[in-house]
C-alpha cells in the first residue's frame, strides 16, 4: 500500500445530524495520491460516536476513528493527535461543515507542492445559516470577493490587505512547519485564528479565491451559540493568548486587534502600547477582559457626537455619553 500524502482530521462531537454529510465530503475526494481520514471524537453522547465506528467499518483501509473515554474539550481532542501525524500535509474538518468540490484535496496539494515558501494554503468558504436561512449572509462567501488568490505573510496590521481569517474546514498545512515543541499553548495550534498567525511564522500561506468547503454557522456551537458579549469575550481571549504566546513581540499589532473585540479607553491603549512593562502585560489584559465579562449592564444616551471627514472614506468620530448601571 502507498504510504498516504494527507492525513484529513474531521473533529466531531455530537454531530449526529451533520456527521454523514461531512464524511462523505471527505471520502468522495478525488486524488492521485493516497489519504488517510482520521475521526476525532470527544466522547459524543448523542450517537454520533456508533456512527463514527459504522463508517469505520465500511471502510477500514481508510477511516482511523480515534474515540475518546471522555470529553477532552476541542484544543486537546486535536492536539493529542497532532504529535501522531506522519504524513506530509495534514487538512482539517469539523463535521457539522463539509467539503463541496470534489477536487479540493489535489488542488491544494498541488499548491504545496509547488509553493515550499508556504507554511499552509486555505481558499474560500460558503457560509450558511441551516436554521435561519432569511439571514442576510445565508449562502455568502466567507472571505469578501475582493480578496484575491495569492500569498499572504506574517501581517504588520490587521487589515484585509494583510490578514484574512479563512474558515478551518479551509485549511491544509504543510506537517513540517508544525513545530510542536515550540508550543507552549495548545490553542496555537489548535484554534482556527491562533494557527494562521502560528503557521505564518513559518512561512507564507497561500490563499486560493475558489469556493470549496461550507461552513454552517448553527447557533449550536461553542462560539455560536453565544451571545454577543460573549463572543466578543471568547475572540479576545484568544487574541490575547497568542500575544502573549508570542512574548508580546507583536502588541501593539495585537493591542489593535483585541480592540476590535473590546473597548479600551484611549488613555489605557496608549499606556498598554507605550508605557506598560511588558512583564505586566498578561495581569493587565486578563484585567480588562474580567472587567469586561462581569460588567453590569448600562443605560447609555448619546449627549453629543460629531463627526469630522478625513481622507479615503476615513473619519473622526467623537461622543460624549451619559452612562448609568441598570
Amino acid at each position: 500500500m502507498t504510504k498516504p500524502l494527507v492525513t484529513v482530521l474531521v473533529v466531531t462531537y455530537n454531530h449526529i445530524n451533520t456527521f454523514e454529510k461531512a464524511i462523505k465530503s471527505v471520502l468522495e475526494q478525488k486524488t492521485n495520491f493516497d489519504f488517510e481520514i482520521w475521526v476525532l471524537d470527544d466522547c459524543s453522547t448523542d450517537g454520533t460516536s456508533n456512527l463514527v465506528k459504522e463508517y469505520a467499518n465500511r471502510y477500514p483501509d481508510k477511516i482511523k476513528p480515534i474515540i475518546r473515554e471522555e470529553n477532552l474539550g476541542g484544543i486537546q481532542n486535536v492536539f493529542q493527535e497532532l504529535k501522531n501525524i506522519r504524513t506530509k500535509y495534514y487538512a482539517t474538518l469539523e463535521s457539522d461543515d463539509y467539503w463541496c468540490d470534489e477536487n479540493k484535496l489535489q488542488q491544494q496539494v498541488n499548491i504545496l507542492e509547488k509553493n515550499p515558501d508556504c507554511s499552509f494554503c486555505s481558499h474560500n468558504s460558503y457560509r450558511r445559516y441551516p436554521n435561519n436561512e432569511n439571514c442576510s449572509k445565508h449562502n455568502t462567501p466567507y472571505i469578501k470577493t475582493k480578496v484575491k488568490t495569492g500569498k499572504f505573510k506574517f501581517p504588520n496590521k490587521i487589515n484585509r490587505k494583510q490578514y484574512i481569517e479563512p474558515h478551518y474546514s479551509s485549511r491544509m498545512y504543510r506537517t513540517e512547519c508544525l513545530h510542536l515543541e515550540l508550543v507552549n499553548n495548545p490553542v496555537m495550534v489548535c484554534y482556527d485564528i491562533a494557527s494562521v498567525f502560528w503557521f505564518l511564522q513559518f512561512g507564507n500561506m497561500y490563499y486560493d479565491e475558489s469556493i470549496m468547503s461550507v461552513y454552517n454557522f448553527s447557533y449550536n456551537g461553542v462560539y455560536s451559540g453565544a451571545d454577543s458579549k460573549t463572543q466578543n469575550y471568547m475572540s479576545a481571549n484568544i487574541i490575547n493568548q497568542i500575544n502573549e504566546a508570542f512574548n508580546y513581540k507583536y502588541n501593539s499589532m495585537f493591542l489593535d486587534f483585541f480592540k476590535s473585540k473590546i473597548h479600551i479607553s484611549l488613555f489605557k491603549t496608549f499606556y498598554i502600547k507605550y508605557l506598560a512593562k511588558k512583564k505586566d502585560l498578561s495581569v493587565i489584559y486578563n484585567q480588562i477582559l474580567d472587567s469586561y465579562i462581569n460588567a453590569k449592564p448600562v443605560n447609555s444616551k448619546i449627549l453629543f457626537s460629531i463627526r469630522i471627514p478625513l481622507p479615503k472614506r476615513k473619519r473622526l468620530y467623537f461622543e460624549i455619553r451619559r452612562e448609568r448601571e441598570m
